[in-house]
């Protein structure tokens, strides 16, 4: 993609600024142009036909697709020449005044005039220098346009200030006109670039010299900025340039300049020269918002600011290092006291403790320290034990215990209530409770142990479960007596006394109607009461599970309840053992009574399922309903549901009872007995 720029020499900085607007607008690739054109000395048509045809020879193998101008000349020399060195290729332009173009138009070309700020710059003079009564006016004479343009503009002040005009080409003697101003006055250049054919403003040291003596200010930028003027108001240097840039992306994407109108923009922006306001003595403060500081010296900070902030941050660096080690230094004295705090507590705690502690190497299961607890419960002295293994004086009663006990705290790094029997010095066996944890002593992994005695707890516990058990069988006994006492006795006269009513019917006339239907609904009674009474009676004790073994009696119980409740029972047994234990027997079936007889009062469903299977080390029993459910931690807790007795008949033959229950979902009572 190619791209011509027309330029001015003057102008360069404004094509800095487009480039890489441009290019961050369009996405294809772009190749720049630049070529000036001088202010000529000769007849400016001989000149400006001699410049085309060398720009249409230089261009005559590759054709720009645009043209921008920059200024007033420029745009006259492309209008002119377009059809000859640019056919058929878009114009844009900037730099034009909008009081010189504003209604002018030409096929092909677009752009935007920007505005001279003639008043806002008079205005800024007499803002900034308020007792102004006079204001000089250097102007050439023959640029009659821009010297009517800056005489109305002072006019409006006509009543404040007068106006003091000095025309003509500039040279040294109007340094003497300078001089010789009243005090108050101050000097407006009213140089616009010169037209074709004219020559520059000469010497630009003259201007230097003017603002040196007077308050300057100027409404065209190369002529004030940088030589010595206060300033003046301009263009808006970056909003021309955005223009510029998303019209000139338009225009390469393919747009027709046609369908663009002129843009003539009304921004300015006020700049001012730092160094001039510093030779008036004017303010900074008196400028008017928003306007642009040129050329101010930087302060001492910011002169130095990279040094300074180097220096500062080096010394804060150090401030804070030196903070650390301070802060690093009280830190350790206070994790030296604390730990010095807490080997006392640790070494207080340790002594007194009234758990029997001991510290274990793992390296070789040595003894490195034992608290006097420890020496009561064991009848070993501290020094009898330091430095020894516990295997060179029997301390553990059970070799297995202590290899499961080193195994599982190698594994895992903690042992929780490990129930444990060691053997004291005088022989006596004591079980103790025992936890311990892998910590490092001076470097090296050691075991801390704690042990609490529970031998009496545990001979509690085994009188406990011996009463427990003699409770359950004197309850059976009595269970067995009440059941026989039913079944042989009870049962036995009321079927007499059925077939006593069975005679009487027999032996009552027929006449006797009424008296027959009561005697048949009396026998009827009867004989459900003994039925019932059987039932009750096999409830009681089963006489089949002493003579036809767990299996039978658990399937039997599970007919008459289903006849009994008219609920459907599947009952499912395999690999029963025969030889069972009366113990595991009685419990098992007990534990399925109740587990039915709750899931048929309180699930809600009318089907069940019941599995009896013999495995290889134990007898499992599973009771399942599709019911409601229940939450069984609040069923034992309350002692609801006959659970807890469930539990401690499984714990006599050292049974296990899992509940799988959710409300909603089911219940599943899974009952597991070791053989």
């Amino acid at each position: 993609m190619l791209l011509l720029f027309g330029i001015v020499e003057q102008r360069t900085n404004f094509v800095e600024l487009l480039e890489p607007a441009l290019r961050a607008r369009f996405p294809g690739e772009i190749t720049f142009y630049e070529t000036y054109l001088e202010s000529p000395v000769a007849d400016i048509t001989s000149y400006w036909g001699v410049e085309a045809e060398s720009l249409r020879l230089r261009f005559a193998q590759l054709k720009p697709d645009l043209v921008i101008t920059i200024g007033p000349t420029e745009l006259s020399f492309a209008v002119h020449y377009h059809d000859k060195v640019f056919p058929g290729v878009p114009v844009l332009f900037t730099e034009v005044g909008t009081l010189q173009f504003a209604g002018k138009s030409w096929p092909g070309v677009t752009g935007l005039t920007v505005p001279v700020g003639l008043g806002e710059t008079i205005d800024l003079a007499l803002r900034l220098e308020p007792d102004t009564q006079a204001i000089a006016l250097i102007a050439p004479p023959n640029d009659p346009f821009w010297l009517e343009a800056t005489r109305n503009q002072i006019l409006r002040y006509r009543e404040k200030v007068r106006e003091i005009d000095f025309l003509g080409r500039p040279g040294p003697e109007l340094l003497d006109k300078v001089a010789a101003l009243p005090p108050r006055s101050v000097v407006l250049f009213d140089y616009a670039m010169p037209s074709s054919g004219q020559p520059p403003l000469e010497g630009l040291d003259l201007i230097d010299a003017v603002a040196e003596r007077r308050p300057t200010f100027s409404a065209w930028p190369s002529l004030c900025l940088n030589h010595g003027c206060i300033g003046g108001a301009y263009e808006d240097r970056a909003k021309q340039t955005l223009w510029v840039a998303e019209t000139a992306a338009r225009l390469l994407s393919g747009e027709k300049p046609d369908d663009i109108p002129i843009k003539h923009s009304t921004d300015l922006q006020v700049e001012v020269d730092w160094r001039a306001l510093r030779r008036w003595h004017i303010p900074v403060s008196a400028l008017p918002a928003g306007s642009e500081l040129l050329y101010r010296e930087p302060t001492l900070w910011q002169r130095g600011r990279k040094y300074f902030a180097s220096g500062i941050l080096v010394i804060v660096v150090q401030l804070f290092l030196i903070f650390g080690l301070l802060e690093q230094r009280a830190r350790k004295r206070r994790a030296e006291a604390g730990l010095r705090r807490s080997e006392e507590r640790f070494s207080k705690s340790f002594r007194q403790s009234p758990l029997a502690v001991a510290i274990t190497r793992m390296s070789d299961s040595r003894y490195v320290d034992v608290n006097e607890t420890f020496e009561q419960l064991t009848g070993w002295s501290r020094s009898e034990v330091i430095g020894r293994n516990p295997l060179e004086f029997g301390v553990w009663a059970d070799a297995d215990q202590r290899t499961a006990f080193t195994r599982q705290l190698l594994t895992t790094g903690n042992v929780r209530d490990l129930e444990v029997r060691i053997r004291r010095k005088d022989g006596q066996t004591r079980t103790v409770l025992v936890s311990a944890e892998l910590i490092e002593v001076e470097g090296e992994p050691c075991a801390l142990s704690a042990a609490a005695d529970i031998s009496e707890r545990k001979q509690a516990e085994e009188v406990l479960a011996t009463l427990g058990r003699r409770l359950i069988e004197a309850h059976e006994e009595e269970r067995t007596w009440i059941a026989r006492e039913l079944h042989d006795d009870i049962n036995q006269r009321i079927a007499i006394v059925s077939v006593n009513l069975e005679s009487l019917k027999s032996d009552l006339p027929g006449s006797e109607v009424q008296a027959r239907c009561r005697v048949e609904e009396t026998e009827q009674q009867v004989r459900d009461l003994g039925i019932d009474i059987q039932a009750l009676s096999h409830r009681l004790h089963s006489s089949k599970l002493d003579y036809l073994g767990l299996a039978a009696a658990c399937r039997g119980f599970c007919r008459e309840l289903s006849e009994r409740q008219k609920v459907g029972i599947e009952f499912h047994s395999d690999g029963v053992p025969t030889n069972l234990s009366k113990e595991i027997s009685l419990c098992l079936f007990r534990v399925l009574q109740e587990a039915l007889q709750n899931a048929v009062k309180h699930s809600g469903v009318r089907e069940f399922q019941v599995s009896l299977q013999g495995l290889s080390h134990e007898v499992e029993l599973r009771v399942r309903d599709a019911g409601c459910g229940f939450d069984p931690e609040k069923a034992i807790n309350a002692h609801g549901l006959g659970l807890t007795s469930m539990k401690e008949r499984l714990k006599l033959v050292d049974g296990q009872l899992s509940i799988d229950s959710k409300p909603e979902h089911g219940t599943t009572i899974h009952v597991r007995v070791p053989l």
